[in-house]
């Protein structure tokens, strides 16, 4: 084949498209699970409840993948406002939380309002911050600090604040204004409207995942196979193989598995030891089904943040109202979607999972109780999150020339390696934009410059 593509994800799926969109057929996809999406997919369990792999929603920097979501599934989405809340000290507080602390109880908002003041009367520094933790400290004031972005940080990336960098922020985190927080208190107004996902799409049928297999049914026929793991890498004899004893031979070979995975079995150890240094954690996802229409505290709410001990989930969100197709009657059943992050060595076994994520669904105060036989899904995630850690851009910046002097493209969530790059739309358009850079020289974008392309809808 010219083109050899590892993983039927948003990123491989958009490599395919691109090809089949500019007339070039001598390509195949290659995906080791049973179905396409990759961790954008989505499974109906024999229940009838439908589940995301992780939450996912449509919105885009792109006028193309615009354009590919209308074509994909025509008049097959609603159009949502993200209702995003933070669950701190017993309290829901409007996302995002620095601009709406008039929530808080009192003591709490005070400590926040009086680290914004302090953090304002600091000189002005020259030097940029070190790590992840001197930026939140310096942009938010130690109160916001500790209460919650520290807190709710450690929860989601399993690791210490001051073990990541900060250059990857660009449009994930809202900065602060302190004058808009002290005249939105006064004046007890929410702020909500930040962010790129103020809206977004969502499939009214099938979950994320429907988006995936109907990018895929538009391929040529045969030009995805399902089951076919690639377990070897020749990158000098440009050969792969198959954990069913097949092979293929190609030109160019794109690839979307974790990039560690990928120099591993190229058997380039120097590339190998190297990309073994990145991190990443393991995510949980736990699906709970309950015997009754969604909870009144939760219909307005599209997803919750959860900082405190009190819950295993960093996020929360109540799935049914994304789509009523999501449970088998909505008028009887409501479903919830639990995210939960652990250290990349470690897991946890189903039956802890789901006593722990029922203990904090009644601790939070989300429901009065979870009863024993809820139905529930569970989908873990090896590789949940790549944590960008200081010296990760260095490692990529060594790993991935390497690869491509093999003809060998690692790109995606977990092939790029760049979380503020890896939402499904920078995904969808890393497999795009290496097409055009093989077949036009067309430099790539989303990879090489992620402020670039966040900075606003290209």
């Amino acid at each position: 084949m010219k083109f050899c593509i590892i993983g039927s994800g948003p990123t491989g799926l958009g490599a395919a498209h691109r090809l089949a969109e500019l007339g070039v057929g001598d390509f195949r996809v290659y995906e080791r699970e049973t179905q396409v999406g990759g961790l954008a997919a989505s499974v109906r369990d024999g229940r009838g409840f439908t589940w995301d792999c992780a939450v996912h929603v449509a919105h885009s920097h792109y006028h193309a993948f615009d354009r590919m979501l209308t074509a994909a599934l025509p008049d097959g989405y609603y159009t949502l406002e993200r209702r995003a809340w933070v669950r701190l000290h017993g309290v829901d507080v409007p996302y995002p939380l620095q601009y709406n602390l008039r929530h808080l109880p009192p003591d709490i908002r005070a400590a926040c309002v009086a680290g914004l003041r302090e953090k304002d009367r600091r000189p002005v520094l020259e030097s940029p911050p070190t790590n992840f933790r001197e930026w939140i400290e310096r942009g938010f004031g130690r109160g916001i600090a500790e209460h919650f972005m520290l807190p709710y940080n450690r929860k989601q990336w399993t690791v210490p604040a001051g073990e990541m960098s900060w250059q990857w922020i660009g449009d994930r985190v809202p900065t602060v204004d302190t004058a808009r927080v002290l005249r939105h208190i006064e004046e007890q107004r929410d702020d909500v409207t930040w962010g790129p996902n103020a809206t977004f799409q969502f499939p009214k049928e099938g979950g994320t995942g429907a988006i995936w297999k109907a990018v895929a049914a538009r391929l040529p026929a045969g030009a995805v196979q399902l089951q076919r793991e690639v377990v070897g890498i020749d990158p000098r004899a440009k050969a792969i193989r198959f954990a069913d004893g097949g092979s293929e031979r190609y030109e160019h070979l794109i690839s979307t598995m974790p990039l560690p995975i990928l120099a591993r079995l190229t058997g380039l150890d120097a590339v190998a030891q190297r990309a073994a240094q990145l991190r990443h954690t393991r995510v949980y996802v736990m699906g709970v089904a309950l015997d009754h229409p969604i909870p009144e505290a939760l219909r307005d709410k599209t997803w919750i943040y959860c900082a405190g001990a009190e819950s295993n989930f960093y996020r929360l969100t109540p799935f049914s109202m994304f789509s009523p197709a999501h449970t088998p009657d909505n008028a009887r059943y409501c479903s919830l979607l639990c995210e939960i992050s652990v250290p990349a060595g470690e897991t946890r076994s189903p039956a802890d999972l789901r006593a722990a994520t029922f203990a904090g669904l009644v601790r939070g105060g989300f429901l009065a109780q979870v009863p024993e036989d809820t139905h529930t899904h569970l989908f873990d995630a090896a590789y949940g999150y790549p944590i960008p850690t200081p010296g990760r851009d260095r490692i990529l910046g060594e790993v991935l020339p390497s690869l491509e002097a093999f003809q060998i493209f690692s790109r995606g969530r977990f092939g790029g390696w760049k979380y503020e790059v890896s939402n499904m739309d920078h995904s969808f358009m890393q497999g795009v934009e290496v097409i055009d850079r093989i077949l036009a020289g067309t430099p790539e974008r989303t990879l090489p410059t992620p402020d670039v392309v966040n900075a606003g809808k290209r």
